[in-house]
């Protein structure tokens, strides 16, 4: 039970990861839909759907993944994490590189994928005029490289409507849909539960080797 917990617990964080969930500058809330398909994984092919908040610097991602619903929240430097109708959780630095992905510190990611990234062509997802720009980041994995690619609406204020990461032989490709810029996003969806105990993982995760962007 705790593996899967846990594996459901990674494939929530990868909604927001591999999501390219974002501090966008040009809006201050949104609110959308998210479906996240993972292949090439050590648990093999997956698929999670999702429904995310945002406002300023904090953030809301409610997803079922494997059966279970799990609630992640990114207010100031963490990342709290459960399972829906659970007295327990965990609590993560938000800035934190993990193994294999892409910061989960995702302000002003748009800006750096603009600024660092390359824009490799044109393309029209579910009816959006996008810009599609690729961004790398180095990697634990073999080859040593995470790459991203990002599909940024124009008429949606650069918001990614498909996102695709490839590292070590894993492909995570999510579709953000049904997107509402400047959303009313009431503050209690962007706060963690006093209901839930949060075990902070802060300790832990100072082990872990960080990664350098390109």
């Amino acid at each position: 039970m705790k593996s899967l917990l846990s594996k459901a617990a990674g494939l929530a964080l990868a909604t927001l990861v591999g999501g390219g969930v974002l501090q966008a500058q040009s809006f201050e809330s949104a609110h959308w839909k998210a479906t996240t398909e993972m292949s090439g994984g050590p648990q093999g092919d997956m698929k999670t759907e999702s429904e995310v908040w945002m406002k300023g610097k904090k953030m809301r991602a409610k997803t079922q993944a494997m059966g279970m619903n799990m609630n992640v929240v990114k207010a100031g430097d963490s990342i709290y994490q459960w399972q829906e109708g659970q007295t327990t959780g965990m609590k993560l630095p938000a800035n934190m590189r993990r193994r294999g992905g892409q910061s989960l510190d995702y302000v002003n990611k748009m800006a750096d994928v603009r600024a660092k990234g390359k824009k490799i062509r044109a393309e029209t997802v579910d009816g959006h005029s996008c810009e599609v720009f690729e961004y790398n980041e180095s990697s634990q994995e073999p080859g040593g490289t995470t790459k991203q690619t990002y599909w940024l609406a124009r008429d949606l204020k650069d918001f990614p409507v498909k996102v695709v990461t490839e590292t070590g032989g894993m492909k995570l490709t999510t579709s953000n849909h049904d997107v509402e810029l400047n959303a009313a996003v009431p503050d209690s969806l962007l706060t963690p539960p006093d209901s839930v105990k949060f075990q902070d993982m802060s300790e832990m995760m100072k082990g872990m080797p960080a990664q350098r962007q390109n």
